[in-house]
């Protein structure tokens, strides 16, 4: 081997090996050619900027010193509250330190003067509950002693200190994430208590005339509650939230999207079962929000979704945890959603550069600019946009203050026709290599477009074919944490077929997503056109021995990823009715081409679809509401 092809593939090796370290996807340098004269080494180009830290919004970037704040997604109207509440709230979207201290000196000015300290927001509020706010995610030394004493006045001059605000949290509620203990020691000796740890008295005097003597009783009298511990919510966030440019005390809102019924999240509940329906509204606020200090540390964001609202604006309570964000790389832990801490390249990696840069002084300048510009313009934030599917648990129990009625979700009457659609229709997909895999779970009735519109409304976009360039993206996205929205899927086929249409939805990480594969079938169904799909959920990322190829891991329970498919249609108003129909023939237990354990209860889903409109021409995720 030349000198010029050995150095062509010790290049090309790197650039392979580092193309997943790069934020936007690396170009790799041009290689040697050889000529008569020897190796001819051509000086890579690059525009890239170098950016310290940045944060997205929309499609820019704008630059956020470290020792800054990041600017606040919403701002309030507080023009009616009290001048010194208004002032607070100032100082919570002030983002440099010297800005933060002026506001806080007049605050204090005011509480010296005679501020009024009985006087709340629209939010039921208090000034200690602005400066809470202020003081729970700040670090800098200066503006947590400010906040301190302007929360020390005023309770020296009897604020008061348990007042809840229409979320039921009191001022302590609000420290229970922050790492300002300082502030919380000084709300403790003075005798602060949490509006989420009374919501238990408040719940045994409503339901009874005496109070819980024992914990037996408490159990019992908890089971009749309309909200109880233990039981899920599904929803919908309306509003998109931020670690880093979130508020503590922003409000948060969204959309429950599955049936609550009394023995939990159904398609269908049983005659008086029907607990909250899908399309209901429930509302919070932002508990804690802190961005990460450094590469070291993750950004951290709390939830608190605190009311179910009722149409005439009414609102039942509610105590509950965040407990799974749908396809995020993040994790949640004790109602607190983490952050990745930024990656590293692995100790082998890092070998292997240094090597090459031993051996290769230009390849090596290549390669600490790539890890240069990696690790500064990385985005770890959290960030969850409006569309995003969270899963909620009741911790307390609570009385709902109004019934909501629902009629459940349209039936597709089963006839012997449509019967007989089910059991010839085909069972299993199977790998270019013949082994059986997926099995099918899902059948639609409309045409193509149909099938399109109906899917891009609910937040779902097509796979990107399989080829070099997916692999690459596939590498990265995997490699570096984060989400590929178009990720190609693996090639299964239907009686010989590849499919029709492939579509997946997920948030900000490759390792999660939902997909569906589905084929046009030959029959027609009164008139319309007949789609057979196979829905699975990739639930983690796996490679080979030599990292060279990734796959995914699923969900064995595909009837979830069955059901949840429908009834995303459903609530969004794509589909108009579904019918599920049991096929004896299929397998209950069974295994994929890759080895994924599969159990199901063997029914195929029949999902009639809305005569819709022309889809989208584009591929970005449409507007998740319902248009029903």
């Amino acid at each position: 081997m030349s000198t010029a092809s050995r150095l062509n593939c010790l290049l090309l090796t790197v650039c392979v090996i580092t193309a997943g370290f790069l934020p936007g996807g690396a170009a790799c340098p041009p290689l040697a050619q050889a000529t008569e004269t020897g190796p001819q080494l051509h000086t890579p180009q690059t525009n890239e900027p170098q950016i310290k830290k940045t944060e997205r919004t929309g499609d820019v970037l704008e630059e956020v010193p470290e020792e800054e704040l990041a600017p606040a997604a919403v701002q309030l109207d507080l023009s009616k509250a009290s001048p010194l509440i208004q002032e607070l709230y100032a100082a919570t979207r002030e983002t440099k330190e010297q800005a933060i201290l002026a506001r806080l000196a007049k605050a204090k000015e005011l509480v010296e003067n005679g501020a009024d300290l009985k006087a709340t927001d629209l939010q039921g509020r208090t000034a200690l509950h602005w400066a809470v706010f202020g003081s729970s995610y700040n670090t800098k030394p200066k503006n947590l002693v400010a906040y301190e004493e302007i929360a020390d006045d005023m309770i020296a001059h009897g604020i008061d200190i348990n007042r809840e605000d229409v979320y039921q949290d009191t001022a302590l509620d609000y420290l229970m994430y922050s790492p300002n203990f300082e502030m919380q020691t000084l709300l403790i000796e003075n005798g602060a208590t949490s509006g989420f740890l009374a919501a238990s008295n408040r719940f045994f005097k409503q339901v009874s005339d005496e109070s819980a003597e024992n914990q037996t009783a408490a159990l019992s009298m908890s089971r009749k509650a309309d909200l109880s511990p233990g039981a899920t919510l599904s929803v919908r966030l309306n509003v998109s939230v931020y670690s880093d440019r979130s508020r503590t005390g922003d409000p948060l809102e969204g959309t429950v999207t599955y049936p609550l019924c009394r023995d939990g999240e159904q398609i269908a509940c049983k005659e008086g079962e029907l607990v909250v329906p899908p399309g209901t509204r429930v509302n919070g606020t932002i508990l804690f929000a802190q961005k990460a200090a450094d590469k070291y540390s993750q950004p951290r964001l709390v939830l608190d979704f605190s009311n179910i609202v009722h149409k005439n604006g009414e609102r039942s309570p509610l105590y509950a945890r965040v407990i799974d964000v749908d396809n995020a790389r993040e994790t949640v832990r004790n109602n607190e959603i983490l952050g990745i801490i930024q990656p590293h390249a692995g100790k082998k990696v890092s070998v292997a550069m240094a090597a090459v840069s031993i051996a290769n002084p230009l390849a090596g300048y290549t390669l600490k600019g790539v890890q240069t510009i990696y690790g500064l313009s990385i985005r770890r934030e959290i960030l969850f946009p409006a569309g995003t599917d969270t899963q909620i648990q009741v911790l307390r129990p609570s009385m709902l203050k109004q019934k909501i009625s629902w009629a459940g979700w349209p039936r597709l009457p089963v006839t012997a026709e449509l019967e007989q659609l089910v059991q010839t229709a085909p069972l299993r997909t199977n790998a270019r290599n013949g082994a059986a895999s997926d099995l099918t779970n899902l059948m639609f009735l409309g045409t193509r477009n149909q099938l399109i519109t109906a899917f891009g409304e609910a937040g779902w976009i097509e796979a990107d074919d399989l080829g070099v360039g997916s692999a690459v993206k596939t590498m990265q996205a995997t490699m570096r944490q984060t989400g590929y929205t178009s990720g190609p899927v693996s090639a299964l086929l239907l009686e010989g077929r590849l499919p029709d249409l492939v579509f997946q939805k997920s948030l900000n990480t490759f390792a999660k997503r939902h997909h569906i594969r589905i084929w046009k079938l030959a029959q027609t169904y009164n008139g319309r056109g007949v789609w057979i799909g196979a829905a699975t959920h990739d639930i983690a990322t796996t490679s080979s021995r030599a990292y060279t190829k990734w796959s995914h891991r699923i969900d064995p329970h595909i009837d979830r990823e069955r059901d949840w498919v429908e009834t995303d249609l459903l609530f969004v108003g794509t589909a108009t009715a579904y019918a599920d129909v049991d096929r004896p023939a299929a397998p209950r237990n069974a295994s994929n081409a890759t080895g994924d354990i599969i159990v199901t209860d063997g029914k195929l889903t029949v999902v009639e679809l809305a005569r819709a409109k022309e889809p989208r021409k584009d591929k970005s995720v449409s507007g998740l509401t319902s248009r029903r």
